[in-house]
């Protein structure tokens, strides 16, 4: 069966995997197990490459899973689906990313299948203690281990009459004495707060916004991460009695550990307001990007570029978050040291009592170790794996945009056809293991010789393909026989192996876009024609294609 990509290729990349893997064809209504990794046979017990999708799971969950294997079909691009709702009961959460290919008229799609039930929960536990913060009825605040005031809720904004934008991001010491005073107790008492300190609480006495002083327990929690205090989260309770006090008290304490757990099992966390503006960063992003939580909190996310999303990364996302909606998908970002990564995201909007979006929350998780796989299979399916030339498939593809430039611009593109005289003798006389290097260098030299953005592919044993782009028409032969004669100067120039000078020739059969033909097939039968007539003229021969 013709396939996208080999059982081996397959197996290179996929093997070792726990995440299942299956290579599906389209077949009708169905689809055939073309390829699944070892993870699979695990899970269902039996052979699955040959059987169908309706032959190996039952009907309903047969449908549902064709259903989103047509659905990126349909739309030519990865499509990711889940197989749970957020609050749901199942103890597990599988997540599958569908990739569609197109091969030799035939229809793949590449599924891969991960277990997302920690990034389920990690989401859950966010959302819900959002909603306990922004509802409550107490009045809470949030305050840096540097005493800056990160955030305050609705509640604390109407019991004390304060105004959210005036108090966020100031210190301590940059608040005027009335209000320093307000916070000297709690201060006092945060300093004296170590990596082992558990929550606490003192009464106070706080004027209210309608002038009159009531008494409230005022609890204190430490958000603890890797031994390091990060932040103070304080909880008002207004006192009727003692009784109160201590059942208060106790609903503090779970709101609380709902949080810490929450931010606990988040892998990288990052906080920015709707403008851009980084609020928080965790020391798990700092480990990963090298940038320390300084240099991010309190600048703009277009002010340090790539470093944690891109400008144009940055506009979709904030397209979806500004409907409410949480954004889920994966983002290319760069390291302080320039190094490449990938995250896994979800991007969640923070609503106020009102309704309102106030800031933006994102969890993020490293996956490059995975888009680098992904990225070996891509190029291992466009290229050849002897001389890592393109091959056929990348230069169909290619070919089409050249075209489109050629056409718009009024120029030429060349088809080379070139062969290799005489290398079956190689093989005979030196054997498959230097033939073979041998074609890796003959591969090479053309490469060498053409120009950056011409196109040069091994089609073939010892059969190349080369499209040279941007020839005037006046100058279409001149231009053409520049190129076939550097070729031929550099194959003259020849190379060694195992201390075996060799100086290849080689044959070529020219056609020429638009005057001999519109069709890339017909362009390379063309350019096939006036090889052979080529290689009857003897060696290191060229030959344009004639219709005589």
């Amino acid at each position: 069966m013709l396939m996208p990509f080999t059982t081996e290729q397959l197996d290179l990349l996929y093997r070792n995997t726990k995440d299942p893997v299956y290579l599906m064809k389209q077949n009708g209504e169905t689809f055939d197990y073309v390829y699944v990794n070892p993870v699979c046979l695990a899970i269902f017990k039996k052979e699955l490459t040959g059987a169908t999708l309706d032959e190996s799971m039952p009907l309903e969950l047969s449908r549902d899973i064709k259903k989103q294997y047509l659905i990126a079909l349909k739309a030519g691009v990865k499509h990711i689906y889940r197989d749970y709702s957020l609050f749901s009961e199942r103890d597990t959460a599988m997540e599958t990313e569908v990739t569609p290919i197109e091969f030799e008229e035939q229809r793949f799609v590449l599924a891969v299948t991960k277990n997302v039930a920690v990034q389920k929960k990690i989401e859950e536990d966010y959302l819900f203690y959002e909603s306990l913060v922004q509802n409550s009825v107490d009045p809470m605040i949030m305050i840096s281990a540097e005493y800056m005031i990160v955030d305050l809720n609705p509640a604390y904004e109407r019991t004390f009459g304060v105004k959210k934008e005036e108090w966020i991001n100031r210190y301590y010491k940059n608040l005027p004495e009335k209000q320093k005073e307000l916070f000297k107790s709690g201060k006092s008492l945060l300093e004296r707060f170590d990596s082992e300190s558990k929550g606490t609480s003192i009464i106070m006495q706080r004027r209210k916004q309608d002038g009159t002083m009531a008494k409230f327990s005022v609890s204190y929690s430490p958000i603890n991460e890797n031994g390091i205090i990060r932040a103070f989260h304080v909880v008002f309770r207004e006192l009727t009695s003692e009784l109160l006090l201590k059942n208060e008290l106790k609903r503090t304490e779970n709101i609380l550990e709902s949080y810490k757990d929450a931010l606990n099992y988040a892998a990288l966390v990052a906080i920015w307001s709707l403008s851009g503006t980084i609020e928080f960063v965790n020391d798990n992003l700092n480990k990963l990007t090298g940038y320390m939580p300084e240099e991010l909190i309190g600048i703009n996310a277009y002010e340090i570029g790539e470093a944690i999303i891109s400008a144009e990364e940055y506009e979709k996302i904030r397209t979806v978050i500004w409907q409410g909606s949480i954004w889920r998908g994966q983002l290319k970002s760069l390291k302080k040291n320039g190094e490449v990564f990938w995250v896994d995201a979800t991007i969640i909007p923070l609503l106020d009592v009102d309704g309102k979006i106030y800031q933006v929350l994102s969890i993020l998780f490293d996956v490059t170790e995975r888009k680098q796989l992904e990225e070996q299979l891509h190029f291992m399916a466009y290229h050849d794996g002897l001389t890592t030339l393109p091959n056929r498939r990348l230069m169909v593809q290619q070919f089409q945009q050249m075209k489109d430039h050629a056409k718009e611009k009024g120029e030429h593109i060349a088809l080379l056809y070139i062969d290799g005289d005489n290398f079956k003798s190689i093989n005979d006389q030196f054997g498959h293991d230097v033939g073979d290097e041998f074609i890796y260098h003959f591969g090479q030299a053309i490469k060498k010789s053409v120009r950056k953005g011409d196109l040069a592919a091994r089609v073939g044993g010892d059969e190349f393909l080369v499209a040279l782009c941007g020839i005037l028409p006046e100058e279409c032969q001149l231009h053409i026989d520049k190129i076939i004669g550097r070729i031929n100067e550099t194959l003259a120039e020849g190379w060694k192996i195992n201390r075996h000078h060799f100086t290849p020739s080689s044959s070529v059969g020219v056609s020429v876009y638009p005057l001999h033909g519109n069709n890339f097939d017909d362009l390379v039968k063309k350019a096939d024609a006036a090889l052979y007539l080529a290689k009857s003229n003897g060696k290191g021969k060229s030959c344009f294609y004639t219709s005589v």
